[in-house]
């Protein structure tokens, strides 16, 4: 059964009730939700690297209709990771050692992609 059709407030809620369980902190960046008809992802993170003016998780209702709450919020706890280590001016990309690390540390799932897996592999021990 799916039901990872979370209205904003409930993302919002449970993006700061992660962030506060992992790092302490609230999330202070902006979650939009789409109508995008995802094929090969499940969300993203977007961000200026220059300035901290965009900081955005995106996700669709039409993949997240798709998923259960469960894997919904897996979802967004894997963006939060990206999030956070942009705040802190970390590497933050899906292929850094911090962001298979910083997974590895708050139980985030990898993407799916080559990229991803080889740097779980590589840096974590761990491949899907």
């Amino acid at each position: 059964m799916t039901n990872g059709n979370l209205t904003l407030d409930e993302l919002y809620a449970a993006a700061n009730e992660m962030c506060r369980k992992h790092w302490g902190v609230d999330y202070t960046g902006t979650i939009r939700l789409t109508n995008a008809k995802w094929k090969v992802r499940d969300a993203a993170f977007v961000a200026t690297v220059d300035s901290d003016r965009l900081r955005e998780i995106r996700m669709s209702r039409v993949v997240n209709a798709k998923l259960t709450r469960d894997e919904v919020l897996a979802n967004l706890l894997h963006e939060l990771v990206h999030w956070r280590l942009c705040t802190l001016g970390l590497p933050f990309d899906d292929g850094s050692p911090e962001f298979v690390r910083e997974c590895l540390r708050v139980g985030a799932p990898f993407s799916g992609t080559r990229k991803a897996q080889i740097a779980a592999k590589l840096y974590g021990g761990v491949a899907k």
